[in-house]
């Protein structure tokens, strides 16, 4: 940024250019520069880099000349001697701006014939981190119940979008455009969805960064629907193509920090082992075009729209086992299901749940006991009567809470019932109707509102089917 000194004389002739400038018709073939409402990530440290390049096309100018302001102040200045070829001059001029809660404005002059003329005049622009958001309707999480909570609770200024999340890939290559993100409409301009704004807007207040949200996901889509097309990787007939176009298009993609995953209602007939596949090729696909990516989150759907799906839920809480850079959240315990979505508050609990769980994974934020799901690790008889059965969590010291009637969602492979729960420390006592012959528990939650099992930050327990051990 140079020198004290340096900075002085920048603040010394540059409201003289400011003065005598006027506006030009364009002489300046621009290819690369920022957008109106840009957010460039950082790269850098604390640092994102900012190119602005172009042609002048008049050999009236002599020199091309950036300026940049910080909320109204000087941050950098550049000048270049044009040499003309061919009746064309080419300029380039690299400037970093810093992440935080502070806006950039760009502004390119020509000098020459007697005068300094404004030829590019953006503002709004800012530094910070982005995301991605992939999946079905869920993911969608647009208002589907007229509510208009979501923006009045959430949007912010610093909390941004690019292009369309519409399935229509004409409209997705029309829109080039940058957006104060929107958690109302659904794969629209500028959407991301309502726990999507609201997971942004606590990374905004608490974490002082600006955020870039693009949200691809598709209404009643399963994982098949999803899945790459390598010989067009950025084809925009494809759910996968028009989220990397509009990344690319945006300078995101090679700085995307996580995707989250919110999918697989549409998939409750789909064999566990081919949904694994394709997620398995999705995670690839993603590492490949998005290299940035440090952690991938992954929903486990709810019980409702129209599929019981234990098998791909079953599976879902298998893959943070298998993948290290896969972290898990559960949808139990959210209010406002109406069996298949969510009210404003289910969204917005939701978006709390995945925010603390990204600040302390890629943040380093202190996490609260109960950041992570509830995830039963073993089930095991224990008083050798086979009435009883123990259930031992993973996440040591999370507070566990159990409802009055949650047991009645437990099921066994057998006629017996689970008539109460105990909680003991990290464990959980299951008071059975009589012994039983059972290998297998499950628990699958239910539709709606109702009785659950949860920690005390109210993030409910993961489903589950597992095998009950002697």
């Amino acid at each position: 940024m140079g020198s004290p000194s340096s900075k002085l004389v920048r603040v010394l002739v540059l409201p003289c250019l400011w003065l005598a400038a006027s506006t030009a018709p364009a002489q300046i073939d621009f290819e690369r520069g920022p957008q109106q409402g840009q957010l460039y990530p950082r790269v850098n440290g604390d640092l994102g880099p900012v190119e602005v390049a172009g042609e002048v096309t008049s050999g009236t100018f002599g020199r091309v000349h950036l300026y940049v302001t910080r909320d109204g102040s000087l941050w950098d200045q550049h000048s270049q001697d044009l040499s003309f070829s061919g009746g064309r001059a080419p300029f380039t001029f690299t400037s970093e701006i810093e992440a935080g809660l502070v806006e950039y404005r760009f502004r390119v002059y020509l000098e020459g014939g007697g005068g300094v003329w404004l030829q590019r005049d953006v503002g709004n622009v800012v530094c910070g981190d982005a995301f991605l958001i992939q999946g079905q309707s869920n993911a969608v999480a647009g208002d589907s119940h007229g509510q208009g909570l979501a923006n009045q609770v959430s949007q912010r200024h610093w909390l941004r979008s690019f292009g369309t999340g519409s399935l229509n890939g004409g409209e997705t290559a029309a829109d080039h455009n940058w957006y104060v993100a929107d958690g109302e409409i659904g794969s629209s301009a500028g959407s991301v969805g309502g726990w999507g704004l609201r997971m942004g807007q606590l990374f905004v207040d608490e974490l002082q960064v600006p955020v870039a949200l693009l949200n691809g996901a598709i209404g009643a889509t399963p994982i098949r629907w999803h899945q790459r097309n390598d010989a067009d990787p950025e084809s925009l007939a494809t759910n996968y193509g028009r989220l990397l176009y509009r990344a690319r298009q945006a300078g995101l993609d090679q700085h995307v920090r996580a995707l989250f995953w919110y999918q697989g209602e549409a998939d409750g007939g789909t064999a566990p082992l081919q949904y694994f596949h394709r997620f398995q090729n999705l995670r690839r696909d993603w590492s490949e075009d998005f290299p940035a990516l440090e952690q991938f989150y992954v929903f486990q759907i709810h019980n409702g729209c129209g599929t019981f799906g234990m098998g791909i839920r079953e599976l879902q809480r298998d893959l943070a086992d298998l993948f290290p850079d896969v972290s898990l959240m559960s949808t139990t315990a959210t209010t406002g299901h109406d069996g298949c979505h969510y009210y404003y508050s289910g969204y917005r609990q939701l978006g709390e749940r995945i925010a603390r769980l990204v600040a302390r994974d890629l943040y380093g934020r202190p996490s609260p006991a109960g950041t992570s799901a509830p995830n039963v690790d073993t089930a095991t008889f224990f008083n050798g009567g086979r009435d009883r059965i123990e259930l031992l969590f993973r996440h040591p010291g999370q507070a566990l809470i159990v409802d009055p009637g949650a047991e009645a969602y437990f099921q066994l492979d057998a006629p017996e019932r689970v008539t109460g729960v105990t909680v003991v420390g990290n464990r959980l006592q299951l008071q059975l109707s009589a012994s039983t012959a059972a290998t297998t528990l499950s628990w699958a939650g239910h539709i709606g509102n109702g009785p659950w099992i949860r920690n005390g930050l109210g993030v409910g327990m993961l489903t589950f089917e597992i095998p009950i051990r002697p």
